[in-house]
């Protein structure tokens, strides 16, 4: 796990006590020479019961804000423990349009 990923997935962990947190380091699937640029969340916390999902967005925007300097990409698929038992897992994510990786 790189230094960003596990940063990720510490303040995560403290902010929202997850019952299921994955944090995947997607820069290898880009174009370029970063190599901790994109990220994929996907957080299931009761903690998001009474948010809509643009707050759980705002909320994990707000608790990163600082990093989102740093990072070109940051997919969020956050979930309560009903909705992910529901969707049981989460959308892949699409390829990187910011041109051809080479």
């Amino acid at each position: 796990m790189n230094n960003m990923q596990q940063h990720l997935t510490e303040q995560l962990t403290t902010a929202l006590s997850p019952i299921h947190l994955e944090v995947i380091n997607e820069s290898n699937n880009h174009s370029g020479t970063a190599t901790e640029s994109h990220f994929k969340l996907v957080v299931v916390s009761d903690y998001f019961s009474d948010f809509k999902l643009i707050d759980r967005h705002r909320f994990i925007n707000q608790l990163f804000k600082e990093e989102l300097t740093h990072i070109h990409a940051l997919a969020m698929h956050t979930y309560t423990s009903g909705e992910w038992q529901m969707k049981n897992g989460a959308p892949t994510s699409p390829q990187c349009a910011g041109g051809s990786k080479s």
